[in-house]
């Protein structure tokens, strides 16, 4: 049963890959190959499917695998949830600084099995809020949590605003408006599904935390 699937409204030798070549620094990892994800602050590899659609499931330059078909990308109960957390410090590219991002799951499977994912976009709102949340957890928490924006508030203090102007539209301080409560404040963390699926299996590491720059 998922916990939040979206904001509320007024009234969340393959390692080796990943750490040398294409995922934590730098170039943009392969949508095929396996990338690491945070599970309660745990790292598990995350190793996505081929769909056969073409079609991969981005944040600008980054990959998260290929989608599921058009009409099977409706957030479903059943599925597990990929929350991509805007910014982290997981992920670091020196070129598109706006996308660097953590990646979280609620879950992972025990018998190995492929599952398919709901990717959720996490989105910082609150300049003050830790920008390095590793658990859904806590990004529960800080979704419920709200903050009461000063009257000089403009969209360039929002840490996840490049993110939030291409993915939701929202380009200028009044088009927050629709995520506002009653009393004006904002959530801290706003979670939206990004209405993209993907099929992976995702598996315990015992590795150390890479470092997240160069």
């Amino acid at each position: 049963m998922r916990h939040i699937r979206t904001w509320s409204k007024p009234g969340t030798a393959a390692v080796v890959l990943v750490l040398t070549g294409t995922g934590l620094t730098g170039s943009p990892r392969d949508a095929t190959k396996p990338f690491l994800v945070y599970h309660d602050g745990v790292y598990l590899l995350f190793a996505p499917e081929v769909t056969g659609t073409h079609r991969p499931a981005r944040l600008g330059p980054w990959d998260l695998g290929e989608r599921l078909s058009a009409d099977q990308e409706t957030p479903r109960d059943k599925r597990l949830n990929l929350y991509v957390v805007v910014p982290g410090g997981q992920y670091h590219s020196a070129s598109h600084p706006d996308y660097d991002h953590n990646l979280v799951i609620n879950k992972y499977p025990t018998d190995h099995n492929a599952r398919e994912w709901d990717i959720f976009w996490c989105l910082q709102l609150d300049p003050s809020l830790p920008s390095d949340l590793r658990s859904e957890q806590d990004l529960l928490q800080a979704a419920h949590q709200r903050f009461k924006p000063p009257a000089s508030f403009a969209l360039r203090d929002v840490p996840a605003s490049a993110v939030m102007a291409e993915r939701l539209s929202v380009i200028k301080v009044e088009d927050l408006k629709r995520f506002r409560h009653k009393d004006g404040s904002l959530p801290r963390m706003l979670i939206v599904p990004a209405h993209l699926a993907v099929r992976a299996t995702a598996e315990l590491q015992k590795i150390p935390a890479p470092t997240s720059s160069k």
